[in-house]
């Protein structure tokens, strides 16, 4: 049953995050999940299913020291950044614990010891602590996979699949994902349970995304992401498809006095919230990432995504582009391409049911064939 209005248990929560109306996911989350039902949640970046699974789950938790919720994320940030959220609404009495791979475990086990309700964490280390038996799996009601397809790649499967299979078989699980699994039935094979599939259309969270493009040849990319570094509010996400582009791209943007950082899988912890940091201020212009190191970040009303690296397919476009726009604010969308990347861009587009817009550069402002101005000069 879907719901149209924020239940009255969370309304003064709810007006104290400045949220608005409910979005459609979490309109069809919160009655399913309240009853225990095993779900695969399928809605586009941005539109809320963090707090989508969260108020539900949070109603069925008891205030009893032992862990009751399990959530698994595939990204330290993403870990940390679910935790905050989950913490932002659980009322007195009811703690959450984050547990990633690359802090000190013997700290980890204390904050266990307080008996936390809930558990997020990276897979990796949950289950380094399951086997040390300071997770105690039968304990656990309610397990939640968020961005399960990025949890379920080949590298995770074995240690996720250990993970759930090792909570009661009654347990309730749920999983989100901004896109179709490729196999959302593993979990239930030799199982008599029957999830339920419940999505959100794309149409809701990326309706004020514009769409654009920009012809530009492999060698030019990082002039024109200096040309238009002085575009008004420029303030982007840069996707490139490796560290080595990635060191390129910023030598020639620094050198011409632009500020830009990067992030990639190496780039120390401290750097990377230095960075961070930095770009949320809007100290830096761009924040050029891998699409590793972009997992879980959340950076509330970002304006730009620019693909300086064409995705490599629409699943792809659709987790980088998804990082502005969010919860249906306004966003900007730019990809650069040659003339053969073009025509894989608009098919992306196409399976999105979007359309792209070739814009170009000029005077400061980003301008389509007919003159239309798509973005204003500082």
């Amino acid at each position: 049953m879907e719901i149209k209005e924020v239940p009255e248990i969370w309304a003064e929560q709810w007006q104290a995050h400045h949220y608005e109306a409910m979005t459609e996911i979490q309109q069809k989350l919160y009655t399913p999940i309240k009853e225990g039902k095993d779900i695969i949640a399928v809605s586009p970046t941005g539109t809320g299913k963090t707090v989508a699974y969260t108020l539900p789950a949070i109603e069925k938790i008891e205030v009893k020291p032992h862990t009751q919720w399990l959530i698994l994320a595939p990204s330290h940030e993403l870990v940390m950044q679910i935790a905050d959220v989950v913490r932002s609404w659980l009322p007195a009495g009811l703690k959450v614990v984050g547990i990633i791979g690359s802090a000190n475990i013997k700290r980890q086990i204390d904050n266990l010891k307080k008996k936390p309700q809930v558990i997020v964490g990276s897979p990796g280390r949950v289950l380094e602590l399951i086997k040390q038996k300071k997770i105690k799996m039968h304990e656990v009601k309610m397990i939640t996979l968020d961005e399960c397809d990025q949890l379920l790649i080949r590298e995770h499967i074995p240690t996720v699949l250990e993970i759930v299979n090792s909570a009661m078989r009654d347990r309730q699980l749920v999983m989100a994902s901004a896109t179709k699994l490729e196999d959302p039935m593993m979990f239930y094979r030799n199982s008599e349970i029957e999830p339920i599939t419940i999505e959100a259309q794309a149409e809701e969270s990326n309706a004020n995304v514009n769409h654009l493009y920009m012809d530009v040849e492999p060698r030019d990319k990082a002039m024109l992401l200096r040309r238009i570094s002085n575009v008004e509010d420029m303030r982007a996400l840069v996707f490139v498809k490796d560290k080595v582009r990635m060191d390129i791209i910023l030598e020639k943007l620094q050198y011409d006095g632009v500020a830009a950082a990067g992030l990639h899988s190496e780039v120390r912890k401290e750097d990377r919230k230095k960075f961070l940091q930095a770009f949320k201020k809007g100290e830096l212009t761009y924040l050029v990432v891998t699409d590793v190191a972009a997992r879980g970040l959340d950076i509330p009303d970002l304006p730009f995504v620019i693909h300086c690296d064409v995705a490599m397919d629409a699943k792809q476009y659709t987790h980088r582009s998804g990082r502005t726009g969010r919860m249906g604010k306004a966003g900007t969308v730019i990809s650069f391409v040659n003339e053969r990347e073009a025509r894989t861009l608009r098919q992306y587009l196409k399976d999105l049911n979007k359309e792209a817009i070739k814009v170009r550069y000029y005077e400061g402002v980003l301008t389509d064939d007919f003159e239309h101005k798509a973005t204003k000069r500082k």
